[in-house]
């Protein structure tokens, strides 16, 4: 199950300390627990070094290492799920301190990114050789820990000396796991339906078999964020698996991970566990590509990747072995409307919503949104919404 094991990443997160990350079959990053990430102007930056090292564990239940041409250095270890390979990498660290000075003067860096290399430097832990075959014994036995449901027996001291334990609790504990996992994949299966209502049913904040108020008793903050983690993380899986974009799965995984991490209190987290649920929900319902064929599935994300930029029709024929003429009306036939008015509608909806969450100039936004004219952008969207940007924004539409 990948709750058990995003549950197990997240032990390795805390006994190591180091930016956490599992990666699926598919080369896809299904969980991470970052501490920090590497800025853009560094090799490694966006998860590639992450993804790069996934592809080169050729051996199952092998522990590697991998150096990026900075000194970044990862751990990485490939196990067999349900018959499917997955990998987890845990890092960067450094071994050495690099030579910052040459560093600069090899990758000729600015002012800034001379700045974001001596921040970066400052984060990442220098790890001993001792701390890292601590590491590398954890991850070697990270299917051990995953399959693992432990059950400590308690004893306690009396004047006879005798103990108790509570091994009668078992057959009760084993069957709250089975009901779990039946609950999960209920839950799941509604998640990838787009029903929200059946998902919040089966698994809400006040859900008290998804409390596991076992782990961390004396840290309910940190016990909710990391279940909470998870939730997100199966989230995430769910809407792939009704082949919602990978960039909009992105986009709303990163803002709830900003969030997780914020959390102050219990109640906050359990309010984000319940918008979560319904925002992925709401996102498979109305993102789904279940119904368009192949080709036009991967024009549709690549239009939602691309969408503030000037489409050039043939360029994107050629990007997927087609006609120009012939892509044109296999988008118009199978979505009802041509590839410009579906890129149109893709700006005027993140401009709504730039409006009604970021504090910013109209003409700001319609530069984000991809208009470089701010008059046309205000005609466009007025004659989509029936507003201006500005009347929409102060209507709180």
């Amino acid at each position: 199950m990948y709750s058990t094991i995003v549950s197990t990443a997240i032990k390795v997160s805390h006994l190591t300390q180091l930016n956490t990350y599992v990666v699926d079959m598919n080369g896809d990053v299904i969980f991470h627990d970052e501490k920090f990430s590497i800025p853009d102007s560094m090799p490694g930056a966006k998860q590639k070094d992450v993804l790069e090292f996934f592809h080169k564990l050729k051996q199952i239940n092998q522990v590697y290492t991998y150096i990026n041409p900075w000194g970044l250095c990862y751990l990485g270890y490939s196990f067999l799920e349900e018959g499917k390979v997955n990998g987890i990498i845990i890092g960067p660290y450094f071994e050495v301190i690099p030579d910052m000075y040459s560093l600069v003067l090899q990758y000729n860096l600015t002012i800034q990114e001379s700045a974001e290399l001596r921040s970066l430097i400052e984060k990442v832990n220098v790890v001993t050789n001792e701390q890292i075959s601590s590491f590398e014994a954890v991850l070697q036995q990270f299917n051990s820990i995953m399959g693992a449901e432990i059950i400590p027996v308690v004893i306690y001291s009396n004047e006879n000396g005798e103990s108790k334990d509570r091994d009668a609790k078992v057959g009760d504990k084993a069957n709250l796991i089975q009901e779990r996992y039946r609950i999960e994949n209920d839950f799941m299966h509604a998640v990838e339906k787009g029903n929200k209502e059946e998902a919040l049913k089966l698994i809400n904040s006040g859900n008290t078999l998804f409390s596991f108020s076992e782990r961390f008793p004396n840290q309910p903050l940190r016990r909710l964020k990391n279940l909470t983690i998870v939730l997100n993380t199966l989230l995430r899986i769910a809407a792939g698996n009704s082949n919602v974009p990978a960039i909009l799965i992105h986009r709303i995984s990163e803002r709830f991970s900003y969030r997780i991490e914020n959390g102050e209190n219990v109640a906050a987290l359990r309010r984000i566990q319940d918008d979560m649920i319904g925002e992925y929900s709401d996102l498979v319902k109305s993102n789904s590509l279940q119904h368009y064929s192949q080709m036009i599935q991967k024009v549709i994300e690549h239009l939602m990747s691309y969408y503030d930029q000037q489409i050039d029709k043939n360029e994107l024929a050629t990007i997927f072995h087609t006609h120009p003429g012939n892509l044109s009306r296999k988008f118009k036939k199978e979505t009802g409307v041509t590839i410009t008015e579906y890129q149109q509608n893709l700006r005027i909806n993140q401009a709504i919503h730039l409006l009604k969450t970021e504090n910013l100039p109209v003409d700001e936004i319609a530069w984000i949104v991809g208009y470089r004219d701010p008059s046309y952008f205000g005609r466009v969207f007025k004659k989509e919404t029936g507003y201006s940007p500005t009347a929409y924004r102060e209507n709180g539409f």
